[in-house]
């Protein structure tokens, strides 16, 4: 018990140093900034509350009482846009016929290609979209307990001015905005299958809603768009159902509009072509933005050429000054220039008032970015003091032409020159905000290169300790040693993670480096000067040509992460290391037979029996040792080699083309029908194929007798999970209005059902792991799972040799050669039966190849490692002078090539 303690606590411990090691890691490698708790105001010295025309607001006059902002999620800007050369069998173009018809009216309406910063989720784009800021994996300072937003926001600003907001729609708003809305509809977001709870919902009550005047502010956010996407792709007949929905739902809305109201349609991002999103492809980036009103919003001109790609920050200071509230204290969006240009109550007919009035609120944009900045840079010292003050002489120049334009016009009166003057001022503001966006990205891109030094040099010694673990593995008593390394270690982690935790960059951390490196020296000290106990073989780490080459393919992908251009195939390098080390392990099987089967008595004994035998014998030929690992590891790279063809294609791979097992099979279209049906009998054939290849082995082995828990769940449970999971594809594969009528329970039953059972199998055969059957079985017999299972099994037969009782009548025990692989396999299944139901059929051929090119390796590399060889000091084959025997450690090439293995099957 206390050797087994001793071992337990080795072994949290050491889980402790890799735990550390990451979070320090993660610590720097996720970006972060800085939240600044501050909120804007309407007293601020640089703008004036009125301007002497329309209604009195914060820093400019409210050019509109009322905004409706409708949030399609996973609008993509070709899902708006009109395309006359789109062929009308695509589901998703020209759907929105009303976005199309009211673009006719240039002054009314105006549509945007709207470019979401990645990563590309909903929860990360409404803080975008409401807040101004720019995102990051981390934001410091923000509140991790939960996902409300602190930071100052546009909701918030209207609340702050006695506006009242209304919301209905996906219920992630009310956990950024608790307790905000002056009223609230939410809809459960989480069913991704759903396509029409939460849309049908909010229309219910959209247009009653929008007919009372107790709002200022309605919101609305519809997600049929992205489901269909997750659950069909765009490429589907529900796509255009639901964006037909989509523009039904626009016209209606406009018809309640007053003159007073502008009207918001948007997307928060995008969608792949699989429907995904979350990354930063084109597809992911790039969402669409509808701005429309009753009224006059825009004025034409020819002074510049107005933007048609905006970023989706660039929202949050334009409602803010429509509105009349102040922007967003973070803010670092640039207003919609153009929709600044017509003011109803000022007539904005000539170029100077169209200029002027643009010109102001980018002025009133670029001042309350200058005060951001200003507030930062006393908070963090991220920001550098060089580029700070640059970019404030920026500001500070145009502030001074500025004024210098403003003494002109009263003094010369409004000429040409001012209007020039006013266009050139623009210019400066726009290069301003500019600047700074770019500058900021920038900085909040920067990783922190402390926390990631520390994070490495802990993994390091994490790593250093294991294989000293491993080291010392073979003695009976732990060493004196181990106790001084736990201590220094302790002693470590407290330095690391308080200077990377608690002082940061404020301090030098010198002192954690030092220490890193001393107890990396002092672990490989001590792991070289170990020596076993005379009874027990040390464990060596012999050169032999499988531990070499597995070291240098496991150094160049090490290497390949510093090319951008092997990043972006690792796929395929990962796929060409596989098959290398395959036939490496190949060759050197062969050389075994040939080392252990001497063949020259072979030739003597055929020459003398030449004459009697004079027929070929293919059969003996095909079956030699030799010829069958060639054939075997021939199969396993075909299998590695046909499994690329079922590959997702990564946005950076423009010349990759998507699998179609890849697509959901409801997905298909309708002139693929005969394809859907071969892919889905050859998915479920897959699945067949796996559970009776597995119970042909279970039951060749011996593990088959007997009523264990891994007998039963190969039995009974697993081809009951196999069926389950055959029909629930079927059922996904019905047309989606049959699907959608079925209830809710029916659509669910099946993989639930699949879910508990493997839950079960789980439980029962990490409890009784065993499947070997002992007969006769005169008493309950339990083994203890200290890594001696063979041994206990043996002495209880040994045990029941001695009885004289038994003596007549010998005990016969089943699967006990196989007793560790017997429980191995049922983890094996029931993970490949979670995965199938998770990604889908498509991935069920894949996964099939995946587990059985394991398995050819595990033969090809058993038959090159038949037996433990014995290297003795002076043995001149061995090369190398060693005092005592030890044993031959082949642990690293299985660990590399189900590495590389794994990380090519990584991208399916």
């Amino acid at each position: 018990m206390g050797q087994n303690f001793k071992c337990f606590f080795l072994l949290c411990f050491l889980i402790l140093l890799y735990v550390c090691g990451l979070l320090i890691f993660a610590k720097g490698f996720l970006l972060k900034r800085v939240v600044v708790e501050r909120n804007s105001s309407c007293k601020v010295d640089f703008a004036m509350q009125s301007d002497m025309h329309g209604e009195k607001g914060c820093w400019m006059h409210v050019r509109y009482k009322k905004a409706i902002i409708i949030v399609i999620d996973a609008l993509r800007y070709d899902f708006a846009s009109f395309d006359s050369t789109a062929n009308d069998s695509i589901p998703y173009k020209n759907r929105l016929n009303f976005i199309k018809n009211s673009l006719m009216k240039p002054n009314n309406a105006k549509l945007y290609k709207f470019i979401a910063d990645p990563p590309t989720t909903t929860l990360q784009r409404l803080k975008g979209l409401t807040t101004g800021s720019l995102p990051t994996f981390v934001d410091a300072g923000s509140n991790f307990a939960s996902s409300e937003i602190t930071e100052d926001n546009f909701i918030d600003q209207l609340i702050r001015h006695n506006k009242r907001i209304k919301f209905l729609g996906d219920d992630t708003w009310i956990g950024l905005f608790p307790n905000r809305f002056y009223k609230q509809i939410p809809f459960p977001s989480f069913n991704v299958k759903d396509l029409h709870t939460v849309d049908d919902g909010v229309l219910k009550h959209l247009y009653k809603e929008q007919n009372k005047n107790d709002w200022e502010v309605l919101v609305a956010h519809f997600l049929g768009v992205d489901h269909c996407g997750h659950r069909y792709g765009p490429n589907h007949s529900a796509m255009r159902d639901k964006l037909s929905q989509m523009n039904d739902m626009i016209r209606n809305v406009t018809r309640l509009m007053k003159d007073d109201t502008i009207l918001f349609v948007m997307g928060d991002h995008g969608m792949t072509k699989t429907g995904d999103h979350g990354g930063d492809s084109k597809d992911e980036l790039e969402a669409a933005l509808f701005v429309y009103s009753p009224a006059q919003i825009t004025s034409q001109h020819n002074l510049w050429k107005e933007r048609d790609t905006i970023s989706q920050i660039d929202f949050v200071p334009t409602i803010s000054l429509l509105l009349g509230i102040p922007i967003p204290f973070s803010n670092l969006g640039q207003v919609i220039e153009e929709l600044f240009t017509h003011c109803p109550w000022w007539q904005t007919t000539s170029d100077i008032k169209k200029v002027y009035h643009s010109t102001k609120a980018l002025r009133l944009n670029a001042k309350q970015i200058s005060y951001y900045l200003t507030s930062y840079y006393e908070y963090s010292s991220d920001f550098p003091i060089q580029t700070y003050y640059e970019l404030q002489n920026l500001l500070d120049h145009a502030e001074k032409d500025l004024q210098a334009l403003v003494t002109a016009m009263v003094k010369d009166g409004a000429t040409r020159d001012i209007t020039e003057d006013l266009k050139i001022l623009r210019g400066h503001y726009i290069e301003y905000i500019s600047e700074v966006g770019k500058i900021c990205k920038g900085i909040w891109a920067k990783f922190d290169m402390m926390s990631i030094s520390i994070g490495i040099l802990t993994l390091i010694l994490a790593i250093s300790t294991n294989i000293y673990y491993i080291r010392i593995s073979d003695s009976s008593e732990v060493p004196n040693t181990v106790v001084i390394l736990i201590l220094y270690c302790v002693v470590y982690l407290t330095y690391a993670v308080f200077q990377t935790f608690f002082v940061g960059e404020t301090l030098s951390a010198f002192m954690v480096y030092i220490l890193a490196v001393v107890g990396i020296i002092m672990i490989w000290i001590l792991t070289y000067n170990f020596s076993a106990p005379e009874a027990v073989p040390e464990t060596c780490l012999s050169l032999n040509i499988n531990n070499i080459f597995s070291w240098m393919i496991m150094l160049l992908y090490f290497v390949l992460f510093f090319s951008n251009s092997f990043v972006v195939h690792e796929d395929s390098v990962t796929l060409f290391y596989t098959q290398t080390l395959s036939w490496i392990f190949c060759f050197k099987s062969i050389q075994s037979f040939l080392v252990k089967y001497d063949t020259s008595q072979l030739d003597q004994k055929a020459k003398r029996h030449k004459t009697q035998h004079k027929t070929y014998d293919i059969m003996r030929t095909l079956t030699q040792p030799s010829i069958l690992a060639i054939f075997v590891t021939l199969l396993l790279n075909v299998l590695v080699r046909f499994s690329s063809n079922f590959r997702a294609c990564r946005e950076e791979q423009w010349t990759c083309s998507l699998s179609l097992f890849l697509y959901p099979l409801a997905s298909l279209p309708d002139e693929l029908t005969s394809y859907r049906n071969v892919r889905y009998f050859f998915s479920v054939g897959c699945v067949i194929f796996f559970l009776l290849a597995i119970r042909k082995y279970v039951k060749h082995s011996g593990n088959f007798q007997g009523n264990s828990a891994g007998i039963i769940c190969i039995k009974y449970i697993y081809p009951v999970c196999g069926v389950a999971i055959a029909l629930h594809w079927a059922l996904q594969g019905l047309p989606q209005p049959i699907l959608d009528a079925l209830p809710v329970w029916q659509q669910i039953f099946l993989p639930r059902l699949v879910y508990i059972l493997l839950f079960i199998s789980f439980i029962a055969t990490t409890i009784k792991p065993l499947t070997i059957h002992l007969l006769p079985k005169q008493e309950k017999f339990s083994v203890q799972a200290d890594g001696t299972v063979i041994p206990q099994v043996y002495n209880k037969i040994k045990q029941n040799f001695k009885d004289e009782k038994e003596a007549e009548h010998p005990p016969i025990v089943f699967g006990l050669g196989t007793t560790y692989s017997s429980a191995l396999i049922n983890f094996v299944v029931i993970f490949y039966l979670l995965l199938v139901l998770l990604l889908g059929d498509g991935t069920s051929p894949s996964l099939l190849f995946a587990f059985l090119s394991v398995w050819l390796f595990l033969e090809v590399y058993t038959a090159s490692v038949t037996f433990t060889k014995m290297v003795f000091s002076g043995d001149e084959s061995s090369g190398f002078g060693l005092t005592k025997a030890c044993k031959v450690n082949n642990i690293w090439p299985p660990v590399v090539f189900m590495s590389t293995l794994f990380s090519s099957y990584f991208y399916l």
